[in-house]
């Protein structure tokens, strides 16, 4: 009988470093768009990553996972890479995430305001219905924060560039970058601001802009990497000659204008 319980002592001695290293050690950097799309892979595995608060919650499956609502305040976020002011991504919430109630955070829970960004660690304890249940251990702010002035300009900016009103869409994204700001904001303005003065033909303005964007992304967004090299090697394929003049304001009609005798006038299309 001793030996069996020394045996039994020993073994779970040896799974315990396994358990530690991914409860108590280092947390896995990463973001909440690969947690969501990979949830089972991410099952029982410490994590950190940052996100925009939403709002407090009431998820509760009391029969499938450990958070009732008694024992867990459950709260609403965005992941900090979601473009918001687009409407899709804003109506994606994610709402699994939940704090104990005996955490000396809570208060702080309560005190978040909305769009306020906070970086969350804690650990993927379920994956029921395929979405990942996640407990917040800790969580902390961090700096600069979207509103609703901002995101009113890239929402604008965006609706202009699908109007090709790109002066519009300019006068709009430019009112977007400043230093509280965050990086993902900041990006698609930059981004927005490169395709829009490519598209009237402000060639070296447009690759001051996307090369800012492609120093925030780190080079791995393709479609600024993309824009960039035809910036570099045939800016005369994105200008866009399609324009309806009797639309535009003296200052908003492209540029070109001034050159081919005034063959845009009067709602002409031009070859594209």
């Amino acid at each position: 009988m001793r030996t069996a319980t020394l045996a039994s002592i020993l073994l779970g001695i040896a799974v315990l470093p396994a358990q530690d290293d991914r409860e108590f050690g280092t947390p896995v950097q990463t973001t909440l768009t690969r947690v969501r799309a990979e949830p089972h892979a991410y099952r029982n595995v410490k994590v950190t990553f940052v996100v925009q608060f939403a709002s407090l919650g009431r998820i509760s499956n009391p029969f499938f996972t450990k958070f009732t609502p008694s024992d867990f305040a459950n709260f609403y976020v965005w992941g900090d890479e979601q473009e918001i002011w687009q409407q899709k991504s804003y109506e994606d919430l994610f709402g699994a995430l939940f704090l104990s109630k005996f955490s000396p955070q809570l208060d702080a829970l309560y005190q978040l305001q909305t769009y306020d960004r906070i970086r969350v660690t804690g650990i993927v304890r379920n994956t029921f219905q395929d979405m990942p249940w996640i407990e917040a251990t800790e969580f902390e702010k961090v700096p600069s924060k979207l509103d609703t002035a901002v995101l009113t300009h890239l929402y604008r900016g965006e609706q202009f560039m699908q109007q090709r009103l790109w002066q519009r869409a300019i006068a709009e994204l430019s009112l977007v970058p400043g230093g509280a700001v965050p990086q993902t904001a900041m990006l698609s303005a930059y981004r927005n601001l490169g395709t829009c003065l490519l598209r009237i033909g402000e060639v070296d303005l447009a690759k001051t802009y996307l090369q800012s964007a492609s120093s925030l992304a780190g080079g791995r967004d393709r479609d600024v990497e993309d824009l960039l090299a035809i910036a570099e090697n045939e800016p005369s394929q994105a200008i866009d000659r399609t324009v309806d003049s009797r639309n535009l304001k003296d200052f908003e009609r492209p540029m070109w204008e001034a050159f081919e005798g005034g063959q845009g006038q009067g709602g002409t299309t031009m070859m594209q």
